[in-house]
C-alpha cells in the first residue's frame, strides 16, 4: 500500500493520509447509528440543489441548534487535514488539480452513500466539505513558507482557524443576501 522506497517522512505522511481517509470512509458509512437506520423504508436520499452554505454563528444556545452547528462545523474541519495532506505529499500539486480530484472524490462517496442507503447524497455537504479541504490547502500552502517547523504548524494553525471563521462570516452573509 505505502510503497517501501519513499523516503520515511514521506511513508509516514502517506501513512496518515491512508489512515484519514478509513477514519473519514467509516464515519461517513457506519459513523453515527447509520446502521441501526430504518431499513424498512429505503429510498434514496438526496438534494441537489443548494440552498445556501450551511455554515454559520450559533446565535442560540439550545441543545438542537447547537448539536446541528457542531455538525456544520464538523462537516467543514472535516476535511481540513485532507487539504494539508495532500499537498505535504505531493508537493507540486496545483490548487485546481487538487479540487478537482477532491470533487470527483467526495461525490463518487456521496453517491455511494445514497446508494447504500447509508446516507444521502447532498449538494450542501460537497460545498462544506469542499471549502474545508480549501482551508487546509490554502492553509497549509501559506503556512509553509515559515522558516522554522514550529513557525509553520503554529502558522498553518493559525491560518486554519482564521480562514474558517472568515468562511462562516462570509456564509452568513451570503445565506442572508441570496
Amino acid at each position: 500500500m505505502i510503497k517501501k522506497n519513499l523516503p520515511s517522512s514521506k511513508r509516514i505522511k502517506a501513512a496518515l493520509l491512508v489512515i484519514y481517509i478509513v477514519l473519514v470512509v467509516y464515519f461517513m458509512f457506519f459513523g453515527f447509528g447509520r446502521l441501526q437506520l430504518d431499513v424498512t423504508h429505503q429510498a434514496y436520499r438526496f438534494q441537489i440543489v443548494p440552498t445556501g452554505i450551511p455554515l454559520w454563528f450559533p446565535k442560540h444556545l439550545q441543545s438542537d441548534i447547537l448539536k446541528l452547528w457542531i455538525f456544520s462545523l464538523g462537516n467543514l474541519l472535516v476535511f481540513v487535514p485532507f487539504g494539508i495532506l495532500i499537498p505535504m505529499i505531493f508537493i507540486r500539486i496545483k490548487y485546481l488539480k487538487f479540487l478537482l480530484v477532491f470533487l470527483i472524490a467526495i461525490i463518487l462517496l456521496e453517491i455511494l452513500q445514497m446508494i447504500t442507503y447509508l446516507g444521502s447524497f447532498d449538494i450542501n455537504d460537497i460545498i462544506v466539505n469542499s471549502i474545508g479541504a480549501t482551508i487546509g490547502f490554502l492553509s497549509y500552502k501559506m503556512g509553509n513558507k515559515a522558516k522554522s517547523v514550529p513557525k509553520k504548524i503554529i502558522g498553518t494553525a493559525l491560518l486554519v482557524l482564521a480562514f474558517a471563521f472568515i468562511m462562516i462570516a462570509f456564509a452568513e452573509v451570503f445565506n442572508k443576501l441570496f
